[in-house]
């Protein structure tokens, strides 16, 4: 699940347990702020991890 015109919240939203959902490295500080948000009001636990080799954000979805 990779692109530039992915939006992050329906993304987040539809991730399950285990899945991982990448986004360019640009949409850092809104990916995180998402991840944050739709983890406290859906109590959904989210790992974000920076590669800044491939200037790609991943969103892990835990528990």
């Amino acid at each position: 699940m990779t692109g530039t015109a992915q939006k992050i919240r329906p993304a987040l939203l539809a991730l399950a347990i285990g899945e991982v959902v990448t986004f360019p490295i640009s949409r850092l500080k809104s990916v995180r702020t998402q991840a944050s948000e739709l983890g406290a009001i859906y109590e959904r636990k989210f790992v974000t991890k920076m590669n800044r080799e491939e200037r790609t954000v991943e969103v892990h979805r835990e528990k």
